[in-house]
């Protein structure tokens, strides 16, 4: 009987160190398409929507004026920050694009470790990240409806 509890003491252990550890999104530190650096970890204490793209593809091309469209909602709530991030273009034809797209967020350069830690296999890939710096919903591909999921778990994080 002991053994039986001490097992299962040890699993809820391993199990909640995964949870916790899987939880916290990866830190990182990209540049900005003026050069400045900017870090996930800046954003400690405000929930962040991320936003993984590029200019070459079609599903991202259509999420981006919804992307817009919701900072735009939300540019003035001091809780929240939008980051785009750029997948593998040169700077000079993403600032371009994000002229041509009126993109008003800050919009990122990756690089490969940023694309490894965030096992981005697929784009367009959208990250919700709370307040703590944890991870709380991964959105993958785009379709209308998407807005609506967004906004939803927007409003459960910054109520």
């Amino acid at each position: 009987m002991l053994f039986k509890k001490v097992l299962l003491f040890l699993a809820l252990c391993v199990s909640f160190a995964t949870f916790s550890f899987a939880a916290s999104a990866p830190d990182f530190t990209l540049q900005d398409l003026n050069g400045q650096k900017v870090s996930l970890s800046d954003f400690k204490g405000k929930v962040v929507f991320v936003d993984f793209w590029a200019s070459w593809c079609p599903p991202c091309r259509q999420s981006i004026p919804a992307v817009e469209k919701l900072y735009e909602e939300y540019k003035d709530n001091g809780n929240i920050v939008f980051l785009g991030i750029n997948l593998n273009e040169d700077k000079s034809s993403v600032s371009k694009f994000v002229e041509k797209q009126k993109i008003k967020y800050t919009v990122l350069m990756s690089d490969k470790k940023v694309i490894s830690n965030y096992k981005i296999s697929g784009i367009p890939a959208f990250f919700l990240i709370d307040q703590k710096g944890n991870m709380y919903n991964k959105y993958v591909g785009y379709s209308p409806d998407s807005e609506n999921s967004w906004k939803e778990d927007i409003k459960k994080l910054i109520k």
